[in-house]
Protein backbone atom coordinates (compact mmCIF):
# COMPACT_ATOMS: atom_id res chain seq x y z
CA UNK A 1 0.00 0.00 0.00
CA UNK A 2 1.13 3.53 -1.09
CA UNK A 3 2.11 5.70 2.09
CA UNK A 4 0.01 8.96 1.80
CA UNK A 5 2.13 11.90 1.32
CA UNK A 6 3.45 14.46 4.31
CA UNK A 7 1.36 17.01 2.10
CA UNK A 8 -2.09 15.04 1.50
CA UNK A 9 -1.61 13.77 5.57
CA UNK A 10 -1.35 17.58 5.93
CA UNK A 11 -4.40 18.39 3.87
CA UNK A 12 -6.65 15.49 5.15
CA UNK A 13 -5.77 16.98 9.28
CA UNK A 14 -7.02 20.32 8.36
CA UNK A 15 -10.37 18.48 6.91
CA UNK A 16 -11.12 21.11 3.97
CA UNK A 17 -15.02 20.80 4.00
CA UNK A 18 -15.15 23.72 6.39
CA UNK A 19 -14.37 27.22 5.47
CA UNK A 20 -11.11 28.84 6.53
CA UNK A 21 -12.97 31.02 9.30
CA UNK A 22 -13.96 27.62 11.28
CA UNK A 23 -10.91 27.02 14.04
CA UNK A 24 -8.91 23.87 12.67
CA UNK A 25 -8.83 22.42 15.94
CA UNK A 26 -12.93 22.70 15.62
CA UNK A 27 -12.98 20.99 13.00
CA UNK A 28 -12.64 17.32 13.75
CA UNK A 29 -15.53 17.54 16.90
CA UNK A 30 -18.11 19.32 14.87
CA UNK A 31 -18.07 16.19 12.22
CA UNK A 32 -18.22 14.45 15.37
CA UNK A 33 -21.13 15.93 17.24
CA UNK A 34 -22.91 15.49 13.34
CA UNK A 35 -22.30 12.07 13.31
CA UNK A 36 -23.95 11.86 16.94
CA UNK A 37 -26.93 13.51 15.73
CA UNK A 38 -27.20 11.40 12.42
CA UNK A 39 -27.46 8.09 15.36
CA UNK A 40 -29.81 9.48 17.55
CA UNK A 41 -31.99 9.93 14.40
CA UNK A 42 -33.86 6.93 12.46
CA UNK A 43 -38.01 7.61 12.23
CA UNK A 44 -39.21 5.00 14.84
CA UNK A 45 -37.44 4.09 18.39
CA UNK A 46 -37.82 0.59 19.39
CA UNK A 47 -37.23 1.78 22.74
CA UNK A 48 -40.63 3.21 22.96
CA UNK A 49 -42.06 0.43 21.59
CA UNK A 50 -45.09 -0.10 24.77
CA UNK A 51 -45.72 3.91 25.22
CA UNK A 52 -45.72 4.29 20.83
CA UNK A 53 -48.62 1.06 21.17
CA UNK A 54 -50.56 2.60 23.76
CA UNK A 55 -50.58 5.90 22.47
CA UNK A 56 -51.22 4.99 18.69
CA UNK A 57 -53.41 1.74 19.47
CA UNK A 58 -50.67 -0.13 17.39
CA UNK A 59 -49.38 -4.05 18.17
CA UNK A 60 -45.82 -4.06 19.39
CA UNK A 61 -45.09 -5.85 16.25
CA UNK A 62 -46.15 -2.76 14.13
CA UNK A 63 -43.39 -0.23 15.69
CA UNK A 64 -41.15 -3.13 15.68
CA UNK A 65 -41.14 -3.58 12.44
CA UNK A 66 -40.92 0.13 11.30
CA UNK A 67 -37.44 0.15 13.63
CA UNK A 68 -36.28 -2.85 11.61
CA UNK A 69 -37.27 -1.15 8.30
CA UNK A 70 -34.92 1.61 9.32
CA UNK A 71 -32.18 -0.99 10.15
CA UNK A 72 -32.65 -2.50 6.45
CA UNK A 73 -32.61 1.14 4.51
CA UNK A 74 -29.15 1.18 6.35
CA UNK A 75 -28.46 -2.08 5.33
CA UNK A 76 -29.23 -2.03 1.88
CA UNK A 77 -26.79 1.59 0.81
CA UNK A 78 -23.73 -0.10 1.46
CA UNK A 79 -23.06 -0.58 -2.70
CA UNK A 80 -24.15 2.53 -3.43
CA UNK A 81 -22.08 4.67 -0.58
CA UNK A 82 -19.26 5.63 -2.80
CA UNK A 83 -21.50 6.17 -6.44
CA UNK A 84 -22.99 8.87 -3.60
CA UNK A 85 -20.06 10.30 -2.57
CA UNK A 86 -18.23 10.93 -5.47
CA UNK A 87 -21.34 12.18 -7.43
CA UNK A 88 -22.44 14.91 -4.71
CA UNK A 89 -20.64 17.03 -2.87
CA UNK A 90 -20.55 16.54 1.15
CA UNK A 91 -22.81 20.11 2.10
CA UNK A 92 -25.32 18.88 -0.84
CA UNK A 93 -25.28 15.09 1.12
CA UNK A 94 -25.38 16.28 4.70
CA UNK A 95 -27.96 19.20 3.72
CA UNK A 96 -30.44 16.89 1.81
CA UNK A 97 -29.97 13.78 4.67
CA UNK A 98 -31.29 16.54 7.18
CA UNK A 99 -33.73 17.83 5.41
CA UNK A 100 -34.83 14.17 5.18
CA UNK A 101 -34.32 12.96 8.76
CA UNK A 102 -36.15 16.52 9.97
CA UNK A 103 -39.15 15.27 7.58
CA UNK A 104 -39.36 11.88 8.35
CA UNK A 105 -39.07 12.24 12.49
CA UNK A 106 -42.03 14.55 12.19
CA UNK A 107 -44.08 12.39 10.23
CA UNK A 108 -43.17 9.22 12.62
CA UNK A 109 -44.47 11.49 14.99
CA UNK A 110 -47.74 12.43 13.93
CA UNK A 111 -48.34 9.78 11.41
CA UNK A 112 -50.56 6.71 12.52
CA UNK A 113 -50.55 5.11 8.81
CA UNK A 114 -48.37 1.97 9.25
CA UNK A 115 -47.20 2.24 5.81
CA UNK A 116 -46.16 5.56 5.58
CA UNK A 117 -44.01 4.82 8.95
CA UNK A 118 -42.53 1.88 7.64
CA UNK A 119 -41.50 3.68 4.29
CA UNK A 120 -40.12 6.66 6.21
CA UNK A 121 -38.38 4.30 8.38
CA UNK A 122 -36.33 2.81 5.73
CA UNK A 123 -35.70 6.02 3.89
CA UNK A 124 -34.48 7.10 7.53
CA UNK A 125 -31.84 4.31 7.79
CA UNK A 126 -30.74 5.01 4.32
CA UNK A 127 -30.39 8.43 4.71
CA UNK A 128 -28.22 7.66 8.23
CA UNK A 129 -25.52 5.56 6.35
CA UNK A 130 -25.31 8.08 3.77
CA UNK A 131 -24.60 10.90 6.40
CA UNK A 132 -22.44 8.91 8.54
CA UNK A 133 -19.93 7.57 5.47
CA UNK A 134 -19.81 11.42 4.52
CA UNK A 135 -18.78 12.24 7.44
CA UNK A 136 -16.39 9.52 8.09
CA UNK A 137 -14.29 9.33 4.95
CA UNK A 138 -14.04 13.62 5.77
CA UNK A 139 -12.45 12.48 9.28
CA UNK A 140 -10.51 9.02 8.58
CA UNK A 141 -6.51 10.25 7.71
CA UNK A 142 -7.15 12.48 10.86
CA UNK A 143 -7.73 9.43 12.79
CA UNK A 144 -5.21 7.03 10.83
CA UNK A 145 -2.66 8.84 8.47
CA UNK A 146 -1.54 5.31 7.52
CA UNK A 147 -4.94 4.83 6.78
CA UNK A 148 -4.93 1.53 9.05
CA UNK A 149 -8.51 -0.33 9.68
CA UNK A 150 -6.81 -1.83 13.03
CA UNK A 151 -6.77 2.11 14.07
CA UNK A 152 -10.13 3.48 12.09
CA UNK A 153 -12.83 0.46 13.25
CA UNK A 154 -12.17 0.80 16.99
CA UNK A 155 -12.51 4.36 16.91
CA UNK A 156 -15.49 4.23 14.36
CA UNK A 157 -17.23 1.06 16.22
CA UNK A 158 -16.84 3.05 19.86
CA UNK A 159 -19.11 5.80 18.37
CA UNK A 160 -21.40 3.74 16.38
CA UNK A 161 -22.22 0.87 18.37
CA UNK A 162 -22.21 3.60 21.76
CA UNK A 163 -24.21 5.80 20.19
CA UNK A 164 -27.03 3.08 19.40
CA UNK A 165 -27.01 2.06 23.01
CA UNK A 166 -26.87 5.78 24.25
CA UNK A 167 -30.05 5.97 22.06
CA UNK A 168 -31.81 3.63 23.94
CA UNK A 169 -31.06 5.63 27.11
CA UNK A 170 -31.56 8.65 25.80
CA UNK A 171 -35.09 7.55 24.80
CA UNK A 172 -36.03 5.79 28.30
CA UNK A 173 -35.20 9.05 30.08
CA UNK A 174 -37.18 10.94 27.96
CA UNK A 175 -40.36 8.39 28.02
CA UNK A 176 -39.99 8.81 32.04
CA UNK A 177 -39.52 12.75 31.99
CA UNK A 178 -42.03 13.57 29.36
CA UNK A 179 -43.19 11.15 26.40
CA UNK A 180 -42.34 8.92 23.46
CA UNK A 181 -42.55 11.66 21.35
CA UNK A 182 -40.04 14.02 23.02
CA UNK A 183 -37.23 12.17 21.23
CA UNK A 184 -38.76 13.06 18.12
CA UNK A 185 -38.37 16.70 18.87
CA UNK A 186 -35.24 16.17 20.19
CA UNK A 187 -33.77 15.21 17.17
CA UNK A 188 -35.65 17.54 14.68
CA UNK A 189 -34.07 20.54 17.36
CA UNK A 190 -30.79 18.65 16.57
CA UNK A 191 -31.40 18.74 12.69
CA UNK A 192 -32.17 22.13 12.84
CA UNK A 193 -29.21 23.27 14.12
CA UNK A 194 -26.82 21.05 12.30
CA UNK A 195 -28.56 21.93 8.88
CA UNK A 196 -27.44 25.64 9.82
CA UNK A 197 -24.12 24.40 10.71
CA UNK A 198 -23.33 22.71 7.53
CA UNK A 199 -25.04 25.70 5.53
CA UNK A 200 -23.10 28.13 6.64
CA UNK A 201 -19.75 26.77 7.26
CA UNK A 202 -19.20 24.26 4.76
CA UNK A 203 -17.56 24.90 1.31
CA UNK A 204 -19.98 25.25 -1.10
CA UNK A 205 -18.41 23.24 -4.06
CA UNK A 206 -15.79 21.12 -2.38
CA UNK A 207 -15.53 17.52 -3.15
CA UNK A 208 -13.88 14.81 -2.09
CA UNK A 209 -13.04 12.80 -5.03
CA UNK A 210 -13.87 13.45 -8.93
CA UNK A 211 -17.18 14.25 -10.13
CA UNK A 212 -18.82 11.02 -11.24
CA UNK A 213 -22.79 10.72 -12.54
CA UNK A 214 -25.39 7.73 -11.86
CA UNK A 215 -24.24 5.64 -14.39
CA UNK A 216 -24.34 1.80 -14.30
CA UNK A 217 -26.47 0.97 -10.98
CA UNK A 218 -28.69 -1.25 -10.60
CA UNK A 219 -31.80 0.35 -9.20
CA UNK A 220 -34.27 -2.38 -9.84
CA UNK A 221 -31.96 -5.16 -8.02
CA UNK A 222 -31.78 -2.65 -5.06
CA UNK A 223 -35.45 -2.45 -4.53
CA UNK A 224 -36.23 -6.42 -4.92
CA UNK A 225 -33.32 -7.08 -2.64
CA UNK A 226 -34.96 -4.56 -0.32
CA UNK A 227 -38.04 -5.88 -0.77
CA UNK A 228 -36.89 -9.06 0.19
CA UNK A 229 -35.45 -8.17 3.15
CA UNK A 230 -38.13 -6.33 4.27
CA UNK A 231 -40.46 -9.36 4.02
CA UNK A 232 -38.28 -11.66 6.15
CA UNK A 233 -38.23 -9.00 8.82
CA UNK A 234 -41.96 -9.03 8.24
CA UNK A 235 -41.98 -13.14 8.68
CA UNK A 236 -39.76 -12.89 12.14
CA UNK A 237 -41.46 -9.92 13.56
CA UNK A 238 -44.81 -11.00 13.12
CA UNK A 239 -45.29 -14.42 13.19
CA UNK A 240 -45.75 -15.46 16.76
CA UNK A 241 -48.69 -13.16 16.36
CA UNK A 242 -50.18 -14.83 13.62
CA UNK A 243 -48.98 -18.05 14.81
CA UNK A 244 -46.00 -18.60 12.22
CA UNK A 245 -47.31 -20.86 9.46
CA UNK A 246 -51.11 -21.24 11.02
CA UNK A 247 -51.84 -17.92 9.56
CA UNK A 248 -52.51 -17.26 6.42
CA UNK A 249 -50.13 -13.49 6.14
CA UNK A 250 -47.37 -15.46 7.02
CA UNK A 251 -47.62 -18.15 4.25
CA UNK A 252 -48.02 -15.40 1.76
CA UNK A 253 -44.86 -13.96 2.79
CA UNK A 254 -43.20 -16.68 3.40
CA UNK A 255 -44.37 -17.14 -0.39
CA UNK A 256 -43.31 -13.71 -1.51
CA UNK A 257 -40.02 -13.95 0.10
CA UNK A 258 -39.37 -17.29 -1.82
CA UNK A 259 -40.40 -15.53 -5.29
CA UNK A 260 -38.10 -12.29 -4.72
CA UNK A 261 -35.22 -13.90 -3.89
CA UNK A 262 -35.34 -16.41 -7.27
CA UNK A 263 -35.81 -12.89 -8.86
CA UNK A 264 -32.73 -11.46 -7.35
CA UNK A 265 -30.38 -14.06 -8.16
CA UNK A 266 -32.09 -14.26 -11.22
CA UNK A 267 -31.30 -11.01 -12.35
CA UNK A 268 -27.78 -10.77 -10.00
CA UNK A 269 -26.78 -13.81 -12.70
CA UNK A 270 -28.09 -11.92 -16.08
CA UNK A 271 -27.05 -8.59 -16.01
CA UNK A 272 -23.67 -7.18 -15.89
CA UNK A 273 -23.05 -4.78 -13.03
CA UNK A 274 -26.17 -6.03 -10.63
CA UNK A 275 -26.76 -4.40 -7.17
CA UNK A 276 -24.94 -7.46 -5.06
CA UNK A 277 -22.60 -9.23 -7.82
CA UNK A 278 -23.06 -13.43 -6.84
CA UNK A 279 -19.13 -13.28 -6.56
CA UNK A 280 -19.80 -11.83 -3.74
CA UNK A 281 -21.37 -14.86 -1.66
CA UNK A 282 -18.47 -16.66 -2.93
CA UNK A 283 -15.68 -14.32 -1.62
CA UNK A 284 -13.21 -15.62 1.02
CA UNK A 285 -14.48 -16.24 4.77
CA UNK A 286 -17.83 -14.93 3.67
CA UNK A 287 -19.57 -17.60 4.73
CA UNK A 288 -17.72 -18.41 8.27
CA UNK A 289 -17.81 -14.36 8.99
CA UNK A 290 -21.48 -14.90 8.23
CA UNK A 291 -22.35 -17.49 10.55
CA UNK A 292 -20.27 -15.09 13.47
CA UNK A 293 -22.39 -12.53 12.75
CA UNK A 294 -25.17 -14.95 13.44
CA UNK A 295 -24.02 -16.16 16.13
CA UNK A 296 -23.55 -13.08 18.04
CA UNK A 297 -26.99 -11.68 16.98
CA UNK A 298 -28.36 -14.96 18.70
CA UNK A 299 -26.33 -14.64 21.48
CA UNK A 300 -27.67 -10.81 21.72
CA UNK A 301 -31.33 -11.67 21.34
CA UNK A 302 -31.35 -12.71 25.16
CA UNK A 303 -30.88 -9.10 26.55
CA UNK A 304 -33.11 -7.61 24.24
CA UNK A 305 -35.91 -10.36 24.29
CA UNK A 306 -35.40 -11.82 28.04
CA UNK A 307 -33.74 -9.43 30.16
CA UNK A 308 -36.83 -6.98 29.76
CA UNK A 309 -39.09 -9.72 31.05
CA UNK A 310 -36.98 -10.52 34.18
CA UNK A 311 -36.09 -7.00 34.73
CA UNK A 312 -40.44 -5.58 34.01
CA UNK A 313 -42.18 -8.77 35.58
CA UNK A 314 -39.81 -9.88 38.49
CA UNK A 315 -38.02 -6.71 39.95
CA UNK A 316 -40.78 -4.16 38.57
CA UNK A 317 -38.14 -1.70 36.82
CA UNK A 318 -39.59 0.95 35.03
CA UNK A 319 -37.99 3.09 31.81
CA UNK A 320 -35.49 5.11 33.96
CA UNK A 321 -34.26 2.25 35.92
CA UNK A 322 -34.01 -0.23 32.63
CA UNK A 323 -32.17 3.03 31.65
CA UNK A 324 -29.73 3.36 33.98
CA UNK A 325 -28.71 -0.06 33.93
CA UNK A 326 -28.11 0.51 30.49
CA UNK A 327 -25.33 2.32 31.04
CA UNK A 328 -23.46 -0.75 31.35
CA UNK A 329 -23.82 -1.26 27.56
CA UNK A 330 -21.89 1.55 25.96
CA UNK A 331 -18.88 1.27 28.74
CA UNK A 332 -19.02 -2.35 27.59
CA UNK A 333 -18.36 -1.41 23.84
CA UNK A 334 -15.98 1.60 25.06
CA UNK A 335 -13.69 -1.29 26.64
CA UNK A 336 -14.51 -3.87 23.79
CA UNK A 337 -12.96 -1.74 21.18
CA UNK A 338 -9.74 -1.07 23.53
CA UNK A 339 -9.26 -5.01 24.25
CA UNK A 340 -9.65 -5.09 20.11
CA UNK A 341 -7.13 -2.43 19.29
CA UNK A 342 -4.54 -3.77 22.18
CA UNK A 343 -4.76 -7.30 21.43
CA UNK A 344 -4.57 -6.67 17.81
CA UNK A 345 -2.03 -3.76 17.34
CA UNK A 346 0.33 -4.24 20.12
CA UNK A 347 -0.02 -7.53 21.44
CA UNK A 348 -0.42 -8.86 18.02
CA UNK A 349 -3.05 -11.93 18.25
CA UNK A 350 -4.89 -13.67 15.47
CA UNK A 351 -8.37 -12.60 14.97
CA UNK A 352 -9.53 -15.84 15.79
CA UNK A 353 -8.11 -15.46 19.17
CA UNK A 354 -10.00 -11.29 19.40
CA UNK A 355 -13.09 -13.50 18.19
CA UNK A 356 -12.72 -16.11 21.12
CA UNK A 357 -12.21 -13.61 23.64
CA UNK A 358 -15.40 -11.45 22.19
CA UNK A 359 -17.88 -14.64 22.74
CA UNK A 360 -16.25 -15.82 26.35
CA UNK A 361 -17.68 -11.78 27.33
CA UNK A 362 -20.72 -13.32 26.04
CA UNK A 363 -20.68 -16.38 27.96
CA UNK A 364 -19.71 -14.39 31.02
CA UNK A 365 -22.73 -12.03 30.27
CA UNK A 366 -25.46 -15.46 30.12
CA UNK A 367 -24.20 -17.03 33.08
CA UNK A 368 -24.12 -14.25 34.97
CA UNK A 369 -27.88 -13.73 34.37
CA UNK A 370 -28.85 -17.38 34.78
CA UNK A 371 -27.36 -16.56 38.60
CA UNK A 372 -29.03 -13.63 38.90
CA UNK A 373 -32.97 -13.95 37.86
CA UNK A 374 -34.28 -14.02 41.42
CA UNK A 375 -36.95 -11.36 42.53
CA UNK A 376 -34.03 -10.09 45.13
CA UNK A 377 -31.59 -8.81 42.87
CA UNK A 378 -30.40 -5.55 42.98
CA UNK A 379 -30.29 -3.25 40.35
CA UNK A 380 -26.30 -2.41 40.71
CA UNK A 381 -26.44 -6.24 40.29
CA UNK A 382 -26.95 -6.15 36.41
CA UNK A 383 -24.38 -3.51 35.48
CA UNK A 384 -21.04 -5.74 35.13
CA UNK A 385 -23.10 -8.40 32.52
CA UNK A 386 -24.13 -5.43 30.96
CA UNK A 387 -20.21 -4.41 30.71
CA UNK A 388 -19.53 -7.67 29.83
CA UNK A 389 -22.38 -7.86 27.21
CA UNK A 390 -21.55 -4.70 25.71
CA UNK A 391 -17.62 -5.67 25.37
CA UNK A 392 -19.29 -8.88 23.56
CA UNK A 393 -20.63 -7.14 20.85
CA UNK A 394 -17.72 -4.51 19.95
CA UNK A 395 -15.06 -7.15 20.24
CA UNK A 396 -17.02 -9.89 17.74
CA UNK A 397 -18.35 -6.56 15.64
CA UNK A 398 -14.83 -4.87 15.06
CA UNK A 399 -12.82 -8.05 14.50
CA UNK A 400 -15.00 -9.84 11.99
CA UNK A 401 -15.80 -6.22 10.36
CA UNK A 402 -11.60 -6.12 10.44
CA UNK A 403 -11.46 -9.38 9.08
CA UNK A 404 -14.21 -8.83 6.42
CA UNK A 405 -11.76 -6.02 5.25
CA UNK A 406 -8.77 -8.53 4.73
CA UNK A 407 -10.67 -11.21 2.83
CA UNK A 408 -12.79 -9.86 0.32
CA UNK A 409 -11.68 -7.83 -2.71
CA UNK A 410 -12.18 -4.00 -2.58
CA UNK A 411 -14.64 -4.03 -5.58
CA UNK A 412 -17.06 -5.90 -3.70
CA UNK A 413 -16.09 -5.13 -0.37
CA UNK A 414 -18.76 -2.66 0.23
CA UNK A 415 -21.23 -5.36 -1.53
CA UNK A 416 -19.92 -7.81 1.16
CA UNK A 417 -21.08 -5.54 3.89
CA UNK A 418 -24.28 -5.45 2.44
CA UNK A 419 -24.41 -9.04 2.31
CA UNK A 420 -23.18 -9.26 5.72
CA UNK A 421 -25.62 -6.39 6.77
CA UNK A 422 -28.80 -9.18 6.05
CA UNK A 423 -27.61 -10.78 9.28
CA UNK A 424 -26.27 -8.08 11.21
CA UNK A 425 -28.34 -5.15 11.15
CA UNK A 426 -31.61 -6.46 8.70
CA UNK A 427 -33.14 -9.77 9.73
CA UNK A 428 -30.73 -10.87 11.78
CA UNK A 429 -32.22 -9.03 15.14
CA UNK A 430 -35.90 -9.88 14.97
CA UNK A 431 -34.99 -13.69 13.52
CA UNK A 432 -32.87 -14.34 16.65
CA UNK A 433 -35.60 -12.42 18.62
CA UNK A 434 -38.48 -14.93 17.35
CA UNK A 435 -36.37 -17.44 17.94
CA UNK A 436 -35.44 -16.71 21.70
CA UNK A 437 -39.04 -15.32 22.43
CA UNK A 438 -40.32 -19.21 20.63
CA UNK A 439 -38.14 -20.99 22.75
CA UNK A 440 -39.45 -18.93 26.29
CA UNK A 441 -42.95 -19.33 25.58
CA UNK A 442 -42.40 -23.49 24.87
CA UNK A 443 -40.31 -23.88 28.23
CA UNK A 444 -43.06 -21.07 29.89
CA UNK A 445 -45.76 -23.65 28.94
CA UNK A 446 -44.08 -26.99 29.79
CA UNK A 447 -43.59 -25.49 33.40
CA UNK A 448 -46.60 -23.61 33.12
CA UNK A 449 -48.40 -27.60 33.37
CA UNK A 450 -45.03 -29.33 35.33
CA UNK A 451 -45.78 -26.41 38.27
CA UNK A 452 -49.49 -26.42 38.10
CA UNK A 453 -49.29 -30.22 39.40
CA UNK A 454 -48.03 -29.22 42.77
CA UNK A 455 -51.06 -26.80 43.42
CA UNK A 456 -54.42 -28.53 45.67
CA UNK A 457 -56.63 -27.47 47.84
CA UNK A 458 -53.53 -28.46 50.90
CA UNK A 459 -51.06 -25.75 49.08
CA UNK A 460 -50.56 -22.78 51.74
CA UNK A 461 -52.12 -20.23 49.35
CA UNK A 462 -54.92 -22.24 48.54
CA UNK A 463 -57.31 -20.11 50.73
CA UNK A 464 -56.42 -16.65 48.63
CA UNK A 465 -56.84 -17.35 44.62
CA UNK A 466 -54.71 -13.73 44.05
CA UNK A 467 -51.71 -14.31 46.18
CA UNK A 468 -51.59 -18.00 45.15
CA UNK A 469 -51.67 -16.62 41.05
CA UNK A 470 -49.71 -13.90 41.57
CA UNK A 471 -47.10 -16.59 43.08
CA UNK A 472 -47.74 -18.78 40.80
CA UNK A 473 -46.73 -16.33 37.82
CA UNK A 474 -44.08 -15.30 39.09
CA UNK A 475 -42.27 -18.48 39.91
CA UNK A 476 -43.07 -19.70 36.33
CA UNK A 477 -41.43 -16.80 35.23
CA UNK A 478 -38.26 -17.08 37.31
CA UNK A 479 -37.74 -20.70 36.09
CA UNK A 480 -38.75 -20.17 32.73
CA UNK A 481 -35.88 -17.26 32.53
CA UNK A 482 -33.54 -18.90 33.78
CA UNK A 483 -33.71 -22.31 31.83
CA UNK A 484 -33.96 -19.99 28.99
CA UNK A 485 -30.76 -18.61 29.86
CA UNK A 486 -29.11 -21.64 30.69
CA UNK A 487 -29.81 -23.04 27.23
CA UNK A 488 -28.12 -19.46 26.25
CA UNK A 489 -25.20 -20.33 28.31
CA UNK A 490 -24.93 -24.57 26.57
CA UNK A 491 -24.97 -22.53 23.18
CA UNK A 492 -22.40 -20.01 24.13
CA UNK A 493 -19.98 -22.63 25.27
CA UNK A 494 -20.37 -24.72 21.89
CA UNK A 495 -19.87 -21.70 19.85
CA UNK A 496 -16.28 -21.51 21.95
CA UNK A 497 -15.85 -24.69 21.57
CA UNK A 498 -16.86 -24.24 17.74
CA UNK A 499 -14.25 -22.10 16.98
CA UNK A 500 -11.65 -23.62 18.81
CA UNK A 501 -11.93 -26.55 16.68
CA UNK A 502 -12.04 -24.74 13.53
CA UNK A 503 -8.85 -23.88 11.52
CA UNK A 504 -9.12 -20.57 9.78
CA UNK A 505 -5.87 -19.02 10.49
CA UNK A 506 -5.77 -17.58 6.85
CA UNK A 507 -9.09 -15.54 8.16
CA UNK A 508 -7.46 -12.09 6.93
CA UNK A 509 -4.36 -11.03 5.48
CA UNK A 510 -2.51 -8.35 7.47
CA UNK A 511 -1.10 -6.82 4.24
CA UNK A 512 -4.66 -6.02 2.96
CA UNK A 513 -6.42 -4.41 6.19
CA UNK A 514 -5.18 -0.76 4.87
CA UNK A 515 -7.68 1.83 3.25
CA UNK A 516 -7.26 2.29 -0.20
CA UNK A 517 -6.78 6.63 -1.34
CA UNK A 518 -10.01 8.03 -2.44
CA UNK A 519 -8.39 8.67 -6.33
CA UNK A 520 -7.65 4.93 -5.85
CA UNK A 521 -11.40 4.06 -5.19
CA UNK A 522 -12.04 6.35 -7.67
CA UNK A 523 -10.35 4.91 -10.52
CA UNK A 524 -11.91 1.27 -9.37
CA UNK A 525 -15.50 2.61 -9.40
CA UNK A 526 -14.74 4.47 -13.00
CA UNK A 527 -13.30 1.14 -14.73
CA UNK A 528 -16.54 -1.25 -13.60
CA UNK A 529 -18.36 1.80 -15.38
CA UNK A 530 -16.51 1.51 -18.04
CA UNK A 531 -17.28 -2.32 -18.40
CA UNK A 532 -20.75 -1.76 -18.22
Amino acid sequence: METPSAAEVASARRIMAWKDFVPISLRFPLFILIIIVYMFSGGVYMSAVAEMSGDLSWINEDIMMAGYASMTGLTIAFPLLFRILFRFPPRELLLFSGGVFSVSDYLCMVSDFLPLVVFLSFISGFSKIVGTFVCWSNIQLKITPKRDFAVFFPFLFTFVLGSVQLVNIATGYSIYAFDWKAMHRLTIGAFIIIFALVYFCMRRKFRQGPYMPFKGIDYLGGILWSLWLLCIVFICVYGEHYDWLEGEKIRRAIIFAIVLLFLCLQRAATIRHPYINLKTFSQRNMLYIFILFGCMTLMSATSTSIQNIFTGAILGFDQRHNADISWGLPIGIAVGTGIFYLTLVKWKWQIKDIVLTGFFFFLLYQVMLYFLIDASTEKYMLYLPMVFKGAGVSIVYTSLTYALAGCVTFIYYFEAMCVIGFIRTSFGGPLSSAIVSQLFNHIQQKNIAGLGSYIDSMHSMANSFTSLYGEFQKQILMVSLKEVYGYATIIAIIILLAILASNYRHLLSSNTNNMLRLSQIWKLVRHKMADS
